[in-house]
């Protein structure tokens, strides 16, 4: 499956994140199953130009036919207190755990999952999605969106980011 790039500078990674709380991106992990450490995709805004405000941030995966949302992070609606300013597990993240933060100049939020690297199985060697809605900045408050994907593979007992 190819999508093409309209990630208007929006950036997905994959991360490990150790017993201490420190993560780094990486391009392969061992996956053990006695293993405490996390594995994680995470959404973030990066180098967007026209960047001004944020309305939504999610993070999604390749099932079936189409994207299923795993976690979202939305600055619109005060009233929606579950995904408000902060990420939010939606019914598609089963096994995930929601992370991410807002920054209250948008531009540095980011939102994603994480999962025991233990639980890590060949279901996980699929596409996953960066989405981003937002408003450009004055005059024109034009609203504007971006998305990018990257797919994860999975051999063995490791993973293996291409």
């Amino acid at each position: 499956m190819s999508i093409p790039d309209e990630s208007r500078g929006l950036q997905i990674e994959f991360r490990r994140v150790i017993e201490d709380g420190s993560s780094s991106p990486v391009n392969d992990v061992a996956v053990n199953a006695d293993s405490t450490e996390f594995f994680q995709v995470v959404c973030r805004i990066n180098n967007i130009g026209d960047f001004g405000k944020l309305t939504t941030i999610s993070v999604s995966r390749w099932q079936g036919s189409s994207f299923q949302t795993l976690a979202l992070m939305q600055n619109v609606d005060d009233t929606e207190t579950d995904s408000y300013r902060k990420p939010f597990l939606s019914q598609g993240g089963s096994g995930w755990t929601a992370v991410g933060e807002y920054a209250s100049n948008s531009r540095d939020s980011y939102v994603g999952v994480a999962r025991q690297l233990s639980s890590v199985s060949c279901n996980e060697a699929i596409s996953y999605r960066c989405d981003v809605a937002y408003t450009a900045p004055a005059p024109g408050f034009q609203a504007q969106n971006g998305a990018i994907n990257k797919t994860l593979s999975v051999r063995g007992n490791s993973v293996f980011f291409p």
